[in-house]
């Protein structure tokens, strides 16, 4: 009886862990096939009072080929993003800055807390914690919320589908975040578009052009019939328009605008008013966007910098090495347990970033040509529920990383600092990338496209998302490589070389994944 228990209870935390795992949809047919992939930059700005939002355009082919989307976020100083969530699950690398985030996970406890006010929840007895920058004469008795976290250079950010972030930075230098959305991930039960579902104000969203652009060019391909469903307004355009406006047909230039409300735009004040237990006109017209000023955008300026509720123990903002709490949290539990198989994870506990950015120690290092350091389900746990992870590269002048493929996933090259000559090769033997990769371009590689890259500057940084949560990489040349493991008379027979070329073509690279520049290539640059 005791092992037929044993047993259940096996088969009940196997099939949790295969249910929590995502996977992805297979994009349309053919929009993998290529005769030449291009280097992309971003082709939309969205300015606001705190800074600006760019995005690049998903109906690109590469893009709809690898099922993602990418923006790249700036926050100047105090500024703030407003909470959003999202219809797929997203990767954040933070390029430049520090500050905090937070991320809603729904169900999940308020554990940052104030000490309530009485009559209301229970009155601590312990000792208050303070906010950030506020003395103790000041204290307000009243807020609790979820954890909030620090982030800084060089941080990859897990955010889950439909889970809300913000983000706030607190500090001089602009923070600049690249994101990552996986529209083609199973998570994403709509279409393969990304949506930000904003929880405040009243501005433009991010894709939505590009929404509508491809929305236009669909209806133009299709004939024209007067019973067509695209030549009748929808229903909710005929009868009425949400907060009183004119129907998106009556709009400036007859066609849809790009600006969007909040969430709580669409439910009438009376909903509002009785969800929220609020009699406070003004309350309810601020939650529906309603008071919005055309500035204020996604991104808004908090006068006099924003109060975070954060223990006094973490306190780093100043400090050269930031604390790193999932890493310090993780590895005490590894201590105390051994190694850890994950079940002491719960989602509102997970662990949601980690650190792969140049200050940390890597995973691949050769002092003569680069570095790198990878993040992936092994490391952090909540990549294996979004189907996602990412490496951080540094590569020195005239080194290259081998010619090399991901066996199960696509992989988004994004360019951080530097450029470096790369080559692409598809499945025919063609050369469909040869060229300069320069900071701030974007490479999709297809999966089991094979690729390589030769630094032309001191540094060339970079990170790469990739659509898979434990990605497997096939390096083509060095040690330990496909053609370093076939026996000496296959590689000899397959390609016609002597048994001494081909002893030749299997050893004389000594190196893994990095090879440092040539003898040629150092003398030229002294």
């Amino acid at each position: 009886m005791a092992k037929l228990l044993a047993l259940s209870v096996c088969f009940c935390f196997l099939v949790l862990g295969a249910s929590s795992i995502s996977f992805r949809q297979q994009p349309e047919e053919n929009a993998c096939e290529f005769q030449r992939l291009n280097a992309q930059r971003p082709d939309n700005r969205i300015e606001s009072e705190g800074g600006y939002i760019e995005t690049w355009n998903p109906n690109n082919q590469e893009f709809e080929c690898a099922g993602v989307a990418l923006s790249r976020l700036v926050l100047r100083r105090n500024a703030l993003r407003r909470p959003f969530y999202s219809n797929a699950p997203q990767e954040i690398f933070i390029q430049q800055g520090r500050g905090y985030f937070g991320l809603i996970f729904p169900g999940c406890p308020s554990t940052y807390e104030e000490p309530a006010q009485q009559g209301r929840r229970h009155q601590s007895q312990r000792a208050p914690r303070r906010f950030e920058g506020e003395d103790q004469s000041q204290q307000q008795q009243q807020d609790s919320h979820q954890k909030v976290r620090r982030f800084d250079e060089g941080d990859l950010i897990a955010v889950p589908t439909g889970v809300a972030l913000w983000m706030y930075n607190d500090h001089d230098t602009d923070v600049v975040a690249i994101s990552l959305t996986d529209t083609n991930n199973n998570d994403n039960q709509l279409d393969q578009f990304p949506r930000r579902f904003n929880l405040a104000g009243n501005h433009e969203q991010e894709f939505l052009r590009y929404q509508q652009q491809s929305r236009q060019s669909r209806r133009r391909s299709l004939p024209y019939s007067p019973y067509s469903p695209q030549s009748q307004p929808r229903k909710e355009e005929r009868e009425f328009s949400p907060r009183g406006q004119h129907s998106r047909r009556e709009r400036a230039g007859q066609e849809e605008e790009n600006e969007g409300g909040n969430i709580f735009s669409g439910f009438t004040p009376e909903f509002l008013a009785q969800a929220f237990q609020v009699d406070d006109r003004q309350i309810v017209q601020n939650l529906r966007g309603e008071n919005e000023s055309e500035e204020e955008g996604a991104i808004v300026t908090v006068r006099g910098g924003l109060r975070i509720l954060s223990p006094d123990r973490k306190r780093r903002a100043d400090e050269e090495e930031e604390y790193d709490e999932d890493e310090y949290e993780y590895d005490e539990e590894e201590r105390r347990r051994g190694r850890g198989n994950g079940i002491e994870e719960t989602i509102c506990t997970a662990s949601v970033k980690k650190n792969i950015g140049r200050n940390r120690s890597p995973d691949i290092y050769n002092p003569q040509a680069g570095s790198l350091k990878t993040a992936n389900d092994l490391n952090l746990l909540i990549l294996r529920w979004l189907g996602l992870s990412a490496e951080y590269g540094n590569l020195y002048r005239n080194a290259l990383f081998v010619p090399h493929y991901n066996t199960n996933a696509h992989s988004i090259i994004y360019a951080l600092r530097g450029r470096a000559h790369v080559q692409v090769v598809d499945s025919n033997g063609d050369r469909v990338f040869d060229e300069e990769l320069q900071e701030g371009h974007v490479l999709v590689v297809p999966q089991n496209f094979a690729v390589a890259g030769k630094s032309q500057s001191d540094n060339f940084e970079y990170v790469a998302f990739k659509t898979d949560s434990r990605p497997s990489i096939a390096n083509l040349a060095g040690e330990n490589s496909i053609i370093d493991n076939l026996p000496e008379e296959v590689v000899a027979n397959s390609y016609g070389l002597p048994r001494e070329q081909a002893r030749q073509l299997k050893n004389n690279n000594p190196f893994k994944f990095f090879v440092p520049p040539s003898q040629q290539s150092l003398r030229a640059v002294a």
